[in-house]
């Protein structure tokens, strides 16, 4: 097992990840995935979930978002949303459109893009190197 896979230290606060994807079996399987290594998981099915999720306050680590999504907001406004609003709250876009990669690359720093079908490992130690990143002073 790779070390990307290994549960946070004890004592240390588990990272919080929020997925937001309108397709369950995807939400579910990236949720398990996640959860299985260490993380705690909160889902939402579309962006105006996801922001009511976000107001009610709580520490959430990073957003885990699709591009394509029901409702007037897409993944990609979720992200301008959670720049605004959330400050330093991290967010990584995951889409099947790989034409989107500019816009990704301008809201969320380029290696925060998924292209799908997007590999959980890399997803897996990105969430990790943001920890560790956060944990670094300066």
């Amino acid at each position: 097992m790779d070390h990307a896979d290994d549960p946070p230290a004890p004592g240390t606060r588990v990272p919080v990840v929020l997925i937001v994807e309108d397709e369950a079996l995807l939400r579910l399987a990236l949720a398990e995935h996640l959860q299985g290594c260490g993380f705690t998981v909160l889902e939402a099915c579309d962006a105006h979930e996801a922001i009511e999720i976000m107001e009610i306050g709580g520490e959430i680590d990073v957003v885990f978002t699709d591009v394509k999504m029901p409702g007037e907001i897409d993944g990609f406004g979720l992200a301008r949303w959670v720049r605004d609003n959330q400050p330093g709250l991290v967010v990584f876009v995951a889409s099947g459109y790989s034409g989107k990669f500019d816009l990704a690359r301008e809201l969320c720093a380029g290696e925060q893009f998924f292209a799908k079908p997007y590999d959980l490992d890399v997803i897996v130690a990105k969430i990790h190197e943001h920890m560790n990143a956060r944990r670094k002073p300066g």
